[in-house]
């Protein structure tokens, strides 16, 4: 019986986390091989110099300063909008409670 602090392993535990441990250093020897074949790869290669660099470039129109505009757009509309309801809102209220005058 196991309890909170792992005293009183019982060797099934044992045994599945060793196994985690193995799975682990498999997977990162993996990983290391990977990341060297892909170095000597770049460095074979004379024209990609920089590892993460990504192979595929597109200049479409959708990047980064059109989606900005579009949802600045979408932002100051939907501001414009909300200002234009509550201010519409504000007037009915007063229409539908106007303020007593007692000076007259």
């Amino acid at each position: 019986m196991s309890d909170k602090f792992g005293k009183g392993k019982s060797s099934q535990d044992d045994d599945l986390s060793n196994e985690s441990v193995e799975v682990l250093r498999e997977r990162l020897n993996a990983m290391k091989r990977l990341v060297a074949e892909r170095q000597q790869q770049s460095n074979s290669t004379p024209d990609t110099t920089e590892f993460w660099k990504s192979t595929k470039q597109t200049s479409g129109i959708i990047d980064g300063n059109f989606l900005s505009i579009a949802f600045g757009g979408a932002l100051l509309t939907i501001i414009c909008v909300s200002i234009y309801a509550f201010y519409n809102l504000y007037h009915a209220v007063l229409k539908k409670f106007p303020s007593k005058h007692t000076e007259l």
